[in-house]
């Protein structure tokens, strides 16, 4: 898609001006998280699944593209992991390794930096599996998600990075919030949306 084929985000002068980044479970909370800042922020989100950080590094342009003023972004959400962990071949590879990961963060920070000059940027962890082991079809696991959280953590951590860690506070979450192996019901998404809400109006 060019950027001509994509809605301007027309930034507020009034309040403040907010950009999701992230995969589809950001696609799952992202609507809940701009009714509950509406009187605060304009929250920006595109269409689109964020996938992996590959995905994200290569069409971050499209979506700085989008925007009427990017010096006017006050803050940049952002996560990926699940495609990244993902096996797409059965006992193949990972999307991308740890390793590769880790130096993915580091680099889509440094866009974003330069992208969004007046935004802060916060990082969100992965959020696990579903914990019903029938439903686990794709091929990561939530140990896996873990070891990809914490590489992405000491990424951040060292460029002074914020972190909101969505993992720790869905952990425990049963698998009567999931839809499927790792998306969340209607319900779970709201309930997701206000948690990111309020972790991000600590921001802003």
């Amino acid at each position: 898609m060019s950027p001509t084929e994509n809605k301007p985000f027309n930034c507020s002068d009034t309040k403040k001006n907010i950009f999701l980044i992230g995969d589809s479970i950001r696609m799952g909370y992202c609507n809940e998280v701009k009714d509950l800042l509406s009187d605060k922020a304009e929250v920006f989100f595109v269409d689109d699944n964020c996938r992996s950080t590959q995905h994200i590094m290569m069409n971050l342009w499209v979506w700085v593209s989008m925007f009427s003023d990017t010096k006017k972004v006050d803050l940049v959400h952002f996560n990926c992991g699940h495609w990244d962990a993902n096996r797409w071949l059965e006992g193949g590879l990972p999307l991308t390794s740890e390793e590769e990961y880790g130096r993915n963060i580091e680099i889509i920070i440094k866009m974003l930096a330069k992208e969004f000059p007046n935004a802060k940027i916060v990082f969100a962890t992965t959020t696990p599996m579903n914990p019903n082991p029938e439903m686990a079809i794709d091929s990561r696991t939530t140990p896996e998600l873990i070891r990809y959280n914490e590489v992405a953590k000491e990424v951040v951590t060292k460029n002074n990075i914020p972190i909101n860690d969505l993992f720790e506070v869905t952990k425990d979450w049963d698998a009567s919030c999931y839809a499927d192996y790792c998306h969340y019901t209607e319900d779970t998404n709201k309930t997701l949306g206000k948690i990111v809400a309020e972790a991000l109006e600590l921001y802003i």
